[in-house]
């Protein structure tokens, strides 16, 4: 046995692939036409031993055969990496064995047939080695050998045609010998929904996804509204309060729409059934026999003689009960509103006056929807007060003692009371400065919480300087942000106005939410031909604060309503659309994808949209769009700004909505459109955020002082609800104070670069007086500093041994915390950074200390850090021996093996390949860069060295995913010049524009201590000049 030619083959032949498994060993065989000879079956081309050959018999000219084929059944579905080939050599004949074998093609089948197999290789003109290997990623069962030499066919020169032997010495499959799995050393699961549980043996990608699931990992459920296998069917649209239906089957979860069942909910109630799960029977007294409403069990078409409809809720009318009162309240809107309540408006339920009385007159205001009780008001010190409603049995007598008191207390303040229109009593214990007493104890065990939709506080002119923005909101965050969540609670909030359409049964499933509903007065109206004959969608106008409609505020678009969204661009003649939502946050779908991927086209009706750009950064997508209308020939240009990193139940860090608010302001400064469209899901709490954040600072700019509370009246006369908790109305003034302090300092390259020249001159020439000072620049990013309490650095303060120094500590929020391991730390003094374009994708981190290498090779692997930076040389550095190997060498740390593979030296940036290898976990290769003329002795940076160590860092990420690791002494040191010029470059080759001012107050946030001498600040700006005047090609910055 030639037992040098197996090891040869196995050893030579698969240089690449020797760690995965080999599927086709001794495994069955077969083959077409076998040489009638000896030892020439299909099984040879298998069994391990190069020496013998399966042999089939010739094809070609003036042969009877035309096509060969040979498989080998792997025995079961599984990963496939590559097929390497032996095909049989004589000595000599090499030229005429390479021409037989050429033409040959290799299929992947699940069946064993030819026909719907996937072709993995076809041989081309050119003639194969005999030793053949292809990368053949698929899943499947049989590998299928084929050639043919058909007559007619012109082939290659070098092609042999007559006598064509096929003879296979050896075929080698690698791949992973089990389902589920991926990675060279077939150790990595596939991700769990990935159709039949196989996934590319390379990436872990899918090749198909399980129902209900999409994208490459199959980690995405179904856009809303789609379910099933590969997300192509449609829910039903009568689910339960609009929910969308359940991504893998399609069935409503949660029940199914009034009139409606079905476990899809696709079938209406049979005639004579209605309501949820068509339980209810209808009355049988419908005029003419005529089948009831089959979602409230009305007689649409009347009833017969001596019936009526059944009674409405109180504050509705009508045969279907969903016209809303009007200037009336109560059963059938039967009774009218107190003539002095002001615009004669009460609430439609128990008809309280939801603005007040008139001046010198009495009125009604609700204490507790729950009781209908109600307090009639007096301005007169004469007029009794009177408590009406049932407030329990139990209570009966003590309300009487409380009124009692109460009249007392009005008597005796009847000058303070007269000045009243309304008195409203608070949910809280009252504060007064008056002594406690028994009266006042009773008072308040009594009060009530007004509903949420009735809380009324009376107008503001509280015009605030934008200079005093600051002590403003210091002001009101005492006692717990205590003048924030008064002044919220003061602005007339919940249904304010009519919102009949809304409300309409034909018109709720295009409402997202239940309860969200947009005002009749201030509605979106459509007119296109498409659309619905009300032209239904749920938008409202947006007045700014000078009373001029300038915003559309909408919900995030569903499936159904997609076409009337673009409808309402093109109609509205809108250029710019803000979006603040993303399409599902946690298991929640938010908004509908209505925009096509790029470089696709959505069409529908007159309209045909195409997505021509999409810029991708770290918080926000911007993308571009060309909409066609075909019916006018006219053709617009539409940008969507889309905020991604706002979730629903939080709020947005106040710098990060400002940079966006600037970009979106930048952007669209020449647009021509007349409104901007807002949406977030609802379209109320984080649309009216931002729509405030734009009218308030741009009223700013002009007048130097702003209403804020006046603002968001303005925006809730004409939308429900705008703006949403406590929490929102404080960012919203955390924003502008963001907004209106350190000013936008964004400039175009060339416009900065001639700047930078110009003050260099002054400098140069002597002309002090003319040089603007980075002193003052730097004092006043200082000053905007976040200020963190002791709480914010509880890990870093117990840890402080871990620490280089107790000055620099890890701001909680955004500390890298290293998993758990039994018996180890969970603690490094590192952060996460985000760049211009990739979030959290930057490590801000101490040099190891002695004791913690081990965490420090933790970090590198918990956090996928492929690219690890010192900005100084290794051997300053007092732990290096103990974990860094020299060149082709190895050394063991705790559970770590790291291995010095290669490295390469230049004049100011060190690079060295090294493999990692933690016990029970994968492998990895990381690329260390060092700054080896940077010493910890020099205070002053060198521009040339921190633009070559950028571009190194640059180029390897490129090449790979995974973060950027970068070290100093105390992990802010030096590091905060890296990540300005980092991202400053991101920001030049994206956008050609310099903004170093906003780049180290966003690297500040993370890590205060960044950037915080002049020298570091100018060697900012240096460096960047640096590379716009030798390193940038203005074509490609």
């Amino acid at each position: 046995m030639q037992w040098w030619r197996i090891i040869l083959f196995y050893l030579v032949g698969l240089p690449l692939s020797f760690s995965y498994d080999k599927l086709s060993y001794n495994k069955l065989a077969s083959q077409s036409l076998t040489y009638p000879a000896a030892n020439t079956g299909a099984s040879n081309a298998v069994d391990g031993n190069t020496t013998t050959c399966m042999k089939q018999f010739a094809i070609g000219l003036n042969a009877p055969y035309k096509t060969v084929w040979w498989k080998v059944d792997l025995g079961d579905v599984y990963n496939i990496y590559s097929i390497s080939i032996l095909f049989k050599t004589y000595d000599g004949y090499e030229d005429r064995q390479r021409g037989r074998f050429a033409g040959f093609s290799l299929y992947v089948s699940t069946t064993g047939d030819i026909q719907g197999s996937t072709l993995c290789y076809k041989d081309g003109p050119q003639l194969p080695p005999l030793k053949f290997t292809t990368t053949c990623i698929q899943q499947g069962r049989y590998i299928i050998f084929y050639n043919e030499r058909t007559d007619g066919v012109i082939y290659p020169n070098d092609y042999e045609l007559a006598n064509v032997f096929n003879e296979l010495c050896e075929v080698v499959v690698l791949g992973c010998n089990k389902t589920g799995v991926y990675g060279i050393n077939c150790n990595k699961l596939c991700p769990i929904n990935c159709q039949n549980n196989l996934c590319n043996i390379e990436t872990g990608s899918c090749f198909g996804c399980k129902p209900g699931w999409r994208d490459i990992l199959c980690d995405k459920e179904c856009i809303e509204g789609r379910y099933g296998s590969e997300c192509l069917q449609q829910c039903s649209e009568h689910c339960r309060d609009n929910f969308a239906c359940n991504h893998v089957t399609g069935q409503c979860d949660g029940g199914c729409d009034k009139g409606w069942t079905g476990a899809l909910c696709d079938k209406e109630c049979d005639d004579g059934t209605y309501g949820y799960n068509c339980t209810n029977n209808c009355s049988g007294h419908c005029l003419n026999n005529s089948p009831c409403n089959k979602q409230n069990g009305h007689c649409d078409k009347g009833c017969e003689p001596g019936y009526t409809n059944t009674d409405c809720s109180k504050g509705w009318m009508g045969n279907n009960c969903t016209t809303e009162c009007m200037l009336s309240y109560g059963d059938y809107c039967q009774k009218r509103c107190d003539v002095h309540c002001i615009n004669k408006t009460c609430d439609r339920i128990n008809g309280s006056c939801l603005y007040g009385c008139t001046e010198g007159e009495q009125c009604y205001v609700s204490l507790d929807t729950a009781n209908n009780a109600q307090l009639l008001i007096a301005s007169s010190d004469n007029l009794p007060v009177i408590v009406g409603g049932t407030v329990g049995t139990c209570v009966i007598v003590i309300i009487g003692v409380v009124l009692a008191l109460f009249v007392i207390r009005l008597k005796r303040k009847s000058t303070t009371m007269a000045k009243r229109q309304s008195f409203v009593l608070e949910a809280k214990p009252l504060r007064t400065n008056e002594p406690k007493t028994e009266q006042s104890d009773l008072l308040k065990e009594t009060t009530y919480a007004l509903p949420e939709k009735t809380k009324r506080g009376p107008p503001t002119n509280k015009n605030i300087p934008v200079r005093n923005m600051k002590a403003q909101i210091a002001n009101m965050s005492l006692n717990e942000n205590a003048g924030f969540k008064s002044e919220y609670h003061n602005i007339p909030r919940g249904e304010l106005h009519p919102c009949l359409e809304g409300k309409k049964q034909e018109n709720k499933v295009k409402n997202r939410y239940t309860t969200i509903f947009p005002y009749d007065h201030s509605r979106v109206i459509l007119k296109t031909a498409a659309c619905n004959n009300e032209g239904y969608i749920n938008a409202n106008y947006i007045e700014d604060t000078r009373e001029m409609r300038t915003y559309i505020a909408t919900q995030g678009p569903k499936p159904k309503t997609i076409a009337d969204f673009w409808n309402m661009i093109w109609q509205e003649d809108v250029c710019n659309i803000v979006c603040l939502t993303n399409l599902t946050e946690g298991t929640k779908n938010k908004c509908a994808q209505y925009w096509p991927d790029i470089n696709d086209k959505l069409q529908g009706g007159t309209l045909t949209v195409r997505h021509l750009e999409e810029k991708t950064y770290a918080e926000y997508i911007i993308r571009r769009f060309k909409i066609h209308n075909k019916s006018t020939r006219t053709d617009r240009q539409v940008t969507m700004f889309h905020y991604t990193t706002w979730s629903d139940h939080g709020v947005a860090d106040p710098l990060s909505l400002v940079v966006f608010h600037r970009h979106v302001i930048r952007a669209s400064a020449n647009s021509a459109g007349k409104y901007t469209v807002v949406h977030c899901s609802a379209g109320v709490g984080r649309t009216g955020t931002y729509i405030a954040l734009d009218a308030l600072y741009r009223e700013g700019e002009k007048t130097g002082k702003i209403n804020v509370p006046m603002y968001v009246r303005t925006m809730r006369k004409d939308r429900m609800n705008m703006i949403q908790g406590d929490d929102q109305y404080k960012l919203l003034y955390l924003a502008l104070k963001d907004a209106f302090y350190g000013q936008n300092k964004c400039l175009e390259s060339e416009k900065f670069l001639g700047e930078y020249q110009e003050q260099t001159c002054y400098t140069n020439c002597g002309d002090i007086s003319q040089k603007k000072s980075l002193s003052s620049e730097l004092e006043e990013l200082l000053s905007l500093r976040k200020e963190y309490t002791q709480q914010d650095y509880i890990s870093g303060r117990a840890q402080i041994s871990a620490n280089y120094t107790e000055s620099v500590l890890p701001v909680e929020e955004f500390m890298c915390h290293l998993y758990y391991m039994k018996g180890y730390n969970t603690y490094y003094n590192a952060v996460l950074i985000q760049s211009y374009l990739e979030k959290e994708s930057l490590i801000s981190a101490q040099y190891p200390l002695s004791d913690n290498t081990e965490d420090f090779l933790r970090l590198i692997k918990d956090f996928d850090a492929r690219v690890v930076v010192f900005l100084c040389p290794l051997k300053d550095i007092e732990s290096t021996s103990k974990w860094f190997p020299p060149e082709n060498q190895h050394k063991f740390n705790g559970i770590f093996y790291i291995k010095n593979m290669s490295s390469k030296r230049s004049n100011n940036v060190n690079m060295t390949r090294l493999n990692i290898q933690p016990t029970g976990f994968n492998e990895m290769d990381i690329t260390l860069l060092e700054c080896p003329t940077w010493s910890e002795r020099l205070k002053k940076g060198d521009k040339r060295v921190l633009l070559d160590v950028v571009k190194a860092v640059k180029t390897e990420k490129s090449d790979q995913k995974g973060r950027v690791l970068v070290l100093s002494r105390d992990g802010a040191t030096r590091c905060g010049p890296f990540f300005v010029l980092y991202n400053v470059l991101e920001q030049i080759s994206v956008d050609r524009e310099v903004d170093i001012f906003t780049a180290v107050r966003q690297i500040q946030i993370r890590r205060p201590e960044c950037v915080s001498t002049v020298e570091e600040y100018q060697l900012c700006h240096d460096a960047i000049a640096e590379y716009l005047l030798n390193d940038c090609v203005y074509g490609n910055c």
